[in-house]
């Protein structure tokens, strides 16, 4: 069959979608991007990729993936960033291609081993009931009774909540599978989805997994990789996959992770749940090492991590401005005077210390030895590989303190220290992943297909190809911008005062929250109000909840409750009006009449302070480059995107996005901005002006969209 008959026969208007989909609509833009990425299958090809709402990209992509499985029997691994767009493709858009098709195919999501619960651990858990938390064993409890009737255990199944705390203690861990040793490896969930993989041609998995298999690749190659071997990638909402790359190959350090990891081998507070305990009971004689030597060397240990962290923190508060809670290690902090006598000295006792408790942890295994030949040797190898995990964060935590202090600081990587009520973290950080990206994943891919509904700058792919290292390449990249089908010249006003304040000057808050109770009524409320920080959205949040006029509008702010809760609160409650920020930009889909305006209230540039900002300008600097143009206003301008593409979600949508910082139309730069959007009306007025256009766009497109949903 030749490849347009092939796409015909699920595009085109007499094609099978036509046949299944109520109201279906043939889209070009569909059927010419669903041909992109079957060339790329074909000739071994990069495909890049931006589908505007309204295209259907995952039915575009999903087609010539699930072909050429059927077809050539060759796997792909589907990368998403969120569990909406997992659920979307395993539950909806796969289903029905393959039911279409009249095929079928075996289609696996994949998720990493701490989802699953372990077997071996809820069993010895079983037997050790009294050494829980009295919630802990009700969960417990709950956990075994759903394990025994549905034979399933996969974290995200459970339809009861489960606390972190017994969580950690029944999930696997990579660290203490014992893999084929283990009594319950066939029956072990992990194992058997693993095997279900190695079956599947159709693999879905987070961006993070996907890294996190690359990550392994690279450290141990002779080791079992997390995902079976593919040649065939498509990475969907690739606007978010260099900011996680480079979260995946950062190291961190911190004091929470460090004070589980010690209150796992002994705990003052709960004595009754330490490892070192869990030994002490099975042995026929007491031994000095458990019963004095381990808890005393865990609590010096435990008493230097707080003393450091103490004197972290206030370093840290000494160097920043005010609630600033990050900060990169220039070279002035290295030769700060409290950093060089003060807490060098006390990391490295610290580092020193650690080192000496997984030595000790260590001799404790070998002194154990002894009891190999005893009836009691059995029970004690659950708690010796629990004490073997501890031992290796021990050592890694110890030789990244020692790294971190004794290391200056590295052309293309950044260190940061960062503080929070509760925690004091360390980062080190490479500034650039594109060339690891480009050697080990995509140079060994024969077709990888890189797509989102936001990844082009002002219609050019320049800057994602060189985030994630494409240059070298571009012989090999296909690229393609499809258009929404949506009628945005009719249906959107894309409106910005040019009589405002700039977001600098003292008055542009008080105008900004004026023009926020203006655009409410005009509207009729279904806002969406969008927020580069949340101090500035609890400020409007605050001003606005007392205007008299406003309080028959419900007010919803972010973090009041969780994103889905307050989504499904928006559409319910006619005329809400939304205050967020951050998550809310993207992934939210509210369409028809429950959404009828979103305010941009400033152009969401990188803060200048946060460390890897600073570090990227001080590199682009370095290399003859404008920080600015070439890094701050490609990225701000993705984002921008996300923030428009909430209004229209479906092709009767209507209404106006508003941007209160008219940098957008004022600057130079600000073209970059206005040619990245979809072509609608436009109207660049007085507010007052403005606010006239906005009342007359919104009774003509309440009269057209009435007559549309006839």
């Amino acid at each position: 069959m030749t490849k347009d008959k092939l796409l015909s026969l699920v595009f085109s208007k007499k094609g099978l979608l036509s046949g299944s989909l109520k109201n279906f609509e043939e889209r070009s833009g569909q059927r010419e991007m669903a041909a992109q990425v079957l060339d790329a299958y074909e000739n071994e090809s990069i495909a890049l990729v931006e589908a505007g709402t309204g295209i259907g990209k995952s039915l575009a992509y999903l087609y010539p993936a699930v072909h050429w499985a059927l077809k050539h029997k060759e796997k792909t691994v589907i990368a998403t960033n969120t569990i909406a767009l997992q659920e979307q493709l395993l539950h909806k858009d796969i289903p029905l291609l393959l039911k279409l098709l009249g095929e079928e195919l075996k289609v696996c999501l994949v998720k990493g081993m701490g989802n699953y619960v372990c077997l071996r651990k809820l069993k010895e858990n079983q037997e050790q009931l009294l050494l829980l938390s009295s919630s802990e064993d009700k969960e417990m409890q709950a956990i075994e009774m759903w394990v025994d009737k549905y034979h399933e255990g996969s974290f995200s199944n459970f339809p009861f909540s489960i606390s972190n705390s017994t969580w950690e203690k029944v999930a696997v861990e990579s660290e203490s599978c014992t893999h084929v040793h283990c009594n319950y490896y066939k029956e072990c969930f992990f194992f058997k989805e693993r095997k279900k993989a190695a079956d599947s041609q159709l693999l879905i998995v987070n961006h993070h997994l996907l890294l996190a298999d690359l990550q392994r690749q690279l450290k141990a190659p002779h080791q079992e990789a997390i995902l079976p071997y593919y040649q065939r990638v498509v990475i969907d909402e690739v606007h978010h996959f260099e900011k996680i790359a480079l979260e995946s190959f950062s190291q961190t350090w911190s004091r929470l992770d460090l004070l589980r990891t010690l209150a796992r081998l002994h705990s003052e507070m709960h004595p009754e749940r330490s490892l070192l305990l869990s030994l002490s009971r099975e042995l026929p004689q007491p031994l000095q090492a458990l019963e004095i030597d381990l808890p005393a060397q865990r609590r010096l240990c435990h008493d230097l991590l707080e003393v450091s962290c103490v004197k972290l923190r206030d370093f840290q508060t000494s160097i920043t401005e005010d609630r600033e809670t990050k900060r990169r290690f220039t070279e002035e902090v290295c030769t700060h005077p409290a950093w060089k006598e003060i807490l060098i000295p006390e990391l490295l006792h610290l580092a020193k210390e650690l080192q000496r408790l997984s030595q000790m942890l260590s001799g404790l295994g070998r002194d154990l030895e002894k009891f190999k030949e005893t009836p009691v040797y059995p029970k004690l190898m659950v708690p010796l590989v629990g004490i073997s995990v501890i031992l290796q964060k021990c050592e890694d935590a110890a030789l990244f303190l020692e790294q971190f202090v004794k290391d200056e600081p590295k052309e293309k990587r950044v260190r940061w220290i960062e503080k929070t009520p509760s925690n004091v973290t360390l980062v080190d950080a490479s500034l650039d992943v594109s060339s690891l990206l480009n050697e080990h994943l995509f140079s060994k891919q024969k077709t990888s297909v890189l797509c989102s509904a936001t990844v082009a700058t002002a219609r050019s792919f320049s800057f994602i190809k060189k985030r994630l290292g494409l240059l070298p390449q571009t012989a090999r990249i296909q690229e393609g911008i499809f258009e929404s089908p949506f009628d945005y010249q009719t249906r959107t006003l894309f409106a910005v005062p040019v009589d405002f304040p700039a977001p600098s000057h003292p008055d542009f808050f008080s105008q900004a929250t004026q023009a926020m109770k203006e655009i409410i009524e005009i509207s009729r409320g279904s806002v969406f109000l969008l927020f580069t920080s949340y101090e500035m959205l609890e400020q409007c949040h605050r001003v606005l909840s007392q205007v008299e006029t406003l309080k028959r509008f419900p007010f919803l702010k972010q973090k009041e409750l969780p994103r889905h809760l307050l989504l499904e609160k928006f559409k319910k409650k006619e005329g809400s009006v939304l205050f967020a920020t951050d998550s809310f930009w993207e992934g939210v889909d509210v369409s028809g009449e429950a959404l009828r305006c979103v305010v941009i209230v400033k152009l969401p540039f990188s803060v200048p302070s946060d460390p890897l900002y600073e570090a990227y300008a001080l590199s682009l600097e370095q290399e003859g480059l404008d920080p600015f143009s070439d890094y701050s206003v490609p990225q701000a301008v993705i984002r921008f995107k996300q923030g428009f593409g909430r209004l229209m979600r479906q092709k009767n949508d209507r209404g106006c996005v508003v941007c209160l910082d008219n940098r957008v139309i004022k600057k130079s730069y600000g073209n970059q901005f206005l040619k990245s959007l979809p072509p609608c009306q436009l109207c660049f007025a007085k507010k007052e002006e403005m606010y006239s256009q906005m009342r007359e766009f919104y009774k003509k497109t309440s009269f057209e969209t009435c007559f549309a949903c006839k």
